[in-house]
C-alpha cells in the first residue's frame, strides 16, 4: 500500500471546484486565507477565483505605501494580468481640528502622513509611480477616480477600502477624509490635482485603457477646468490614449469657467458612453450657468466655426450611443438641442437629478415641463433611442434656491405601492414598443407634487399643440 499524499488524497482537495467555491463563497477573508494556506492543491483550485475577486478591481490612495503596493502588483507575473480596474480614491489626511488633541507620537505620524501626501504631488512622484504601474498592467481597462468606498464587500459585510487606509487610520487614531475639507468647499482642488496626475501618468505610461471615470459623490466639489489642460509636449502621447476611450465619466465643479475641456473632449471624440455630472452644491442660478455654456459648445455642428478664438471647433462624438446628464438645473431647449445633435447614434439616455427649469408662467401655473419635453423628444428627426432612464427628476422653480418639486412615478399596475426610492426611478425600453409608446408611458406614469395629471395636450417646446394619437389623455383608466 502506497503512502498517502496529504495534498492530493485529502477529501477536501477532491471536492469539485464548483462545490468548493460554494463552500468558500461567504466565509470571511481571513478564513479564506487560511484555507488557501492549508493545502497547495486547494490554493491551486481557488487561485483564479480568489484573484478575480480581490485583484480584478483594486482601490488605492495617494500614499507611498499604497502606491508601492500597486506597483508591486503590476510587476507580479501572476496577479498583474487580473488587475483591470484601478481606482484612485481621495482618501487623505485632512485638516482636522481633532489632530491637535492627539498624543504627541500619533500627532507626529499625522504630520508625516500629511507631508508625504503633499510631497507626492509636489515632487511628481505620484505621477511617476502611477505611470510605472499603468505601463506594467497588461489588461488595464478602467482608471477610476472616486471619493467613496464601495459597500459591496459581502464576504466581510463591509466596504472596499483603499489599500493602506485602514492601517494609516489605526496608526493615527483618526479616520481619513474622502470628501472636501471643512471650510474650503468649492475652492478645494484635491480631485483636480489627482485627476491631473492620473492623466499625465497615462500619457507617460503608454497604457490604453478604454474607460476613464470620475465618480464624486461629495456635493461640494468636482473637477476644475484646469484638470483638462493638456501641455503641448504631452499632447502627442495623450492624444492616442484619449482617442481610444470608449467610456468617459466626468464630474465638474460648476464654479469654474470651462474652455480648456474643449481640447480634452475633442481628443476623446470616439467615446460611446459619455457621462456629464455637474456639481450641485450651489444655487439653481449657478447650476444653470455651466450647463447651457457647455451645451452651447457641444450642441453646435462640427462644421461650425468656434464661438471665439479660444474655443475649439465643436466635437460631434460620431459613435456616441449613451449619454448621461446629472446634477443640473437646465432649461428644456438646450437639453433637447444637445440630445438632438447626437440622436442619429444615441440609443440610451439617462437623466439623473436633473431639474427642468421652465418659465415663470409654468412655475406659477404648476405646469409640468417634462411632459412637453418628452413630447418634443419623440419628434426629433432620426432619433433611435432604445432606453430611457430617469432618476430624481425635478420641476425647477426660477429664483428659488432649492429643488422642491420632485417628480415621482406611480405604483405598478397591480396597485402595489412602491417605496419612495423606487417611485423616484423610471426605466423604459423600445424592445417591444415604439418610442412614441414609451414616451406615452412615462408621461402617463409621472406624478407631480401638486397631484395633478397632465396630458399630451400641453403646449410643446416649439409652441405647437400636442394632439397626435400617441399623446396621453386625461383619462386615468
Amino acid at each position: 500500500m502506497g503512502a498517502i499524499n496529504p495534498q492530493e488524497d485529502s477529501y477536501l482537495a477532491q471536492v469539485p471546484v464548483e462545490l468548493l467555491l460554494r463552500i468558500t463563497r461567504w466565509i470571511r477573508t481571513s478564513d479564506l486565507a487560511n484555507v488557501r494556506l492549508s493545502c497547495k492543491c486547494l490554493e491551486r483550485n481557488l487561485f483564479n477565483f480568489f484573484a478575480h475577486e480581490f485583484f480584478r478591481k483594486r482601490q488605492f490612495m495617494v500614499s507611498v505605501q499604497s502606491l508601492q503596493t500597486l506597483v508591486s502588483i503590476s510587476k507580479h507575473s501572476t496577479l498583474a494580468p487580473f488587475l483591470k480596474h484601478v481606482i484612485i480614491c481621495t482618501d487623505r489626511v485632512g485638516n482636522s481640528w481633532e489632530a491637535n488633541k492627539l498624543p504627541a507620537e500619533k500627532h507626529r505620524i499625522w504630520l508625516r502622513a500629511k507631508a508625504e501626501q503633499n510631497n507626492l504631488f509636489a515632487t511628481g512622484l505620484l505621477r511617476d509611480m502611477l505611470a510605472e504601474a499603468f505601463a506594467a498592467l497588461p489588461h488595464l481597462g478602467t482608471v477610476d477616480l472616486r471619493d467613496f468606498n464601495s459597500e459591496t464587500r459581502n464576504r466581510d459585510n463591509g466596504s472596499w477600502r483603499s489599500y493602506g487606509a485602514v492601517t494609516l487610520e489605526k496608526s493615527i487614531g483618526l479616520r481619513l477624509e474622502t470628501g472636501v475639507d471643512n471650510g474650503q468647499l468649492m475652492s478645494d482642488t484635491y480631485p483636480t490635482k489627482v485627476f491631473t496626475a492620473i492623466i499625465s501618468a497615462l500619457g507617460a505610461s503608454g497604457a490604453q485603457p478604454n474607460t476613464i471615470e470620475v465618480n464624486l459623490r461629495d456635493k461640494n466639489w468636482g473637477l476644475h477646468d484646469s484638470a483638462f489642460a493638456i501641455p503641448p509636449p504631452l499632447e502627442p502621447k495623450l492624444a492616442p490614449i484619449l482617442a481610444n476611450l470608449k467610456t468617459l465619466h466626468l464630474c465638474f465643479c460648476i464654479k469654474d469657467h470651462f474652455f480648456m475641456i474643449h481640447d480634452f473632449l475633442t481628443m476623446a471624440r470616439n467615446v460611446t458612453w459619455l457621462r456629464l455630472n455637474f456639481n450641485h452644491q450651489s444655487s439653481p442660478h449657478d447650476r444653470t450657468e455651466l450647463g447651457p455654456v457647455l451645451f452651447k459648445w457641444l450642441e453646435q455642428p462640427e462644421s461650425d466655426t468656434p464661438l471665439n478664438d479660444i474655443d475649439r471647433k465643436p466635437v460631434s462624438f460620431p459613435n456616441l450611443e449613451r449619454l448621461d446628464i446629472g446634477w443640473i438645473s437646465v432649461a428644456p431647449q438646450p437639453l433637447l438641442t444637445l440630445i438632438t445633435k447626437f440622436s442619429p447614434t444615441l440609443k440610451h439616455l439617462c437623466l439623473r437629478r436633473v431639474s427642468l427649469c421652465h418659465s415663470e408662467r409654468d412655475s406659477q401655473t404648476e405646469t409640468n415641463p417634462w411632459v412637453a419635453f418628452f413630447n418634443s423628444l419623440k419628434k426629433v428627426r432620426g432619433i433611435k433611442l432604445r432606453v430611457l432612464e430617469l432618476s430624481d427628476i425635478y420641476h425647477g422653480k426660477p429664483k428659488i434656491a432649492h429643488w422642491q418639486d420632485l417628480i415621482t412615478f406611480e405604483a405598478d399596475q397591480d396597485g402595489a405601492k412602491k417605496p419612495l426610492w423606487a417611485r423616484k426611478n423610471w426605466r423604459g425600453t423600445t424592445d417591444r414598443v415604439s418610442l412614441a409608446a414609451m414616451i406615452k408611458s412615462v408621461n402617463n406614469s409621472m406624478v407631480c407634487p401638486w397631484e395633478h395629471r397632465y396630458s399630451g395636450s400641453d403646449v410643446g417646446m416649439d409652441g405647437d399643440s400636442e394632439d397626435d394619437e400617441d399623446d396621453f389623455s386625461e383619462d386615468d383608466g
